[in-house]
């Protein structure tokens, strides 16, 4: 150290000092710049990511939605196809009813009164309009030309 103080005059020491303190300093204030930029980029790539993520979060909530919906709409077109069976089956009973009710009514006026009042015969008609609605055609149509071809008679008199 004394070879140094020899070698060196005091001002060229204190020059020298100086000299490594603003090079000191650059360097720390160059890496407080660098670190900041470094912040700042790997903050944006971070903000890109946590968007990129956010979306995928979103697409992801969309296609469970989605798939809740179609699970949803699966079930009610279960239920849906089994309420047509049942009235499917039920407009078969009603056919199948009224056709065996006209039936009886056909032979009632035909066979035993031989004649038909004003009433029933709305009545009957009534029934073969909703029987016909049902989809219903067979000799039905036949037993009510046979009806219809009745004497009408009041039964007041």
């Amino acid at each position: 150290m004394l070879d140094f103080l020899k070698a060196y005059s005091l001002s060229e020491i204190l020059i020298f000092l100086v000299m490594f303190a603003i090079a000191f300093k650059s360097i720390i204030t160059f890496w407080d710049w660098f670190a900041e930029k470094m912040r700042k980029w790997f903050g944006k790539q971070n903000r890109e990511e946590h968007a990129h993520q956010q979306i995928e979060d979103g697409i992801s909530d969309i296609k469970k939605e989605v798939e809740r919906i179609a699970d949803i709409q699966s079930n009610s077109l279960k239920k849906l196809n089994n309420i047509n069976d049942k009235v499917q089956l039920l407009t078969e009973a009603d056919q199948a009813d009224i056709k065996a009710w006209i039936t009886e009514r056909h032979h009632y006026f035909c066979y035993e009164r031989k004649w038909i009042d004003d009433y029933n015969l709305e009545c009957i008609e009534k029934r073969y309009h909703y029987y016909k609605l049902e989809g219903g055609n067979s000799f039905v149509a036949d037993l009510m030309e046979e009806i219809r071809a009745l004497p009408k008679v009041d039964p007041m008199k």
